[in-house]
């Protein structure tokens, strides 16, 4: 009988979520959704090319310090997911298998002590459970991530759960990030992306083909200082050229 009610109760989450996808309430609702499945105190999902140039963070929710969450975040970012030993395994596997969402629970006692402290003992979490998805149309890698300060965080009902469900769970967010970034347009995804005002205004003049001396022109800019603008958003981007920036709008 619970079963029967907590499945009918995360199929109208679900339907909820499906209903705003692209839009601002649907983290709200797929975390509660979540709740249901197995508690969860923080949600991290990162974003990897094919060739390993860009990574992105683009889910970033720690339930009790949002702050942390977001340090967190640029913390693996900043090189610490090259020490994750969980990625790279579940990398191999999607890639032998793109059409499954291969998951793994992870204890934080099974970690490199600096990786551990960093990640699991300054937040206080004692297990993750991660999957990755592989999007077929920029074959870009989803890893995502749900952790948990409980030291049983995941029950076998639980874990069950979360594992039946990833692939669905998976396939959800791909959508919503494409229907998101299509709502912002380029502007508002590039802003997310961490870039300056101004580097975003010139990054779409480029895009428009805007060379640096037109975009100059017209912003009353000097030239040096719109391959400079570009320079530093490009950096930020970690692409190289303007085909890259086209990907990745």
């Amino acid at each position: 009988m619970y079963s029967r009610v907590l499945n009918q109760a995360v199929s109208d989450q679900l339907a909820g979520c499906i209903d705003s996808l692209g839009s601002g309430i649907f983290y709200p609702r797929f975390f509660q959704m979540m709740r249901l499945l197995a508690p969860i105190d923080q949600y991290m999902v990162f974003e990897f090319s094919p060739n390993g140039d860009y990574a992105t963070c683009r889910l970033a929710h720690n339930i009790e310090r949002p702050d942390l969450g977001l340090e967190l975040a640029s913390l693996y970012l900043d090189g610490a997911y090259l020490d994750d030993p969980m990625l790279e395994e579940l990398k191999a596997s999607v890639l032998n298998s793109p059409d499954d969402a291969p998951c793994q629970l992870l204890e934080k006692r099974h970690l490199p002590p600096i990786y551990r402290r960093r990640f699991f003992n300054v937040p206080n979490f004692d297990t993750k459970f991660s999957f990755v998805v592989l999007d077929p149309q920029s074959q870009h890698l989803f890893y995502i991530n749900f952790y948990s300060k409980k030291e049983a965080a995941f029950a076998d009902t639980q874990l069950n759960a979360l594992k039946q469900s990833s692939s669905l769970m998976g396939s959800l967010l791909l959508k919503h990030f494409r229907d998101e970034r299509k709502r912002r347009g380029v502007v508002k995804s590039l802003l997310a992306s961490g870039l300056s005002e101004r580097e975003a205004q010139i990054c779409n003049m480029i895009l428009k083909g805007h060379t640096a001396k037109s975009i100059g022109n017209d912003l009353a800019l000097s030239e040096s200082t719109v391959i400079t603008y570009k320079k530093r958003a490009f950096d930020k981007l970690k692409i190289n050229r303007k085909s890259e920036l086209v990907k990745f709008v």
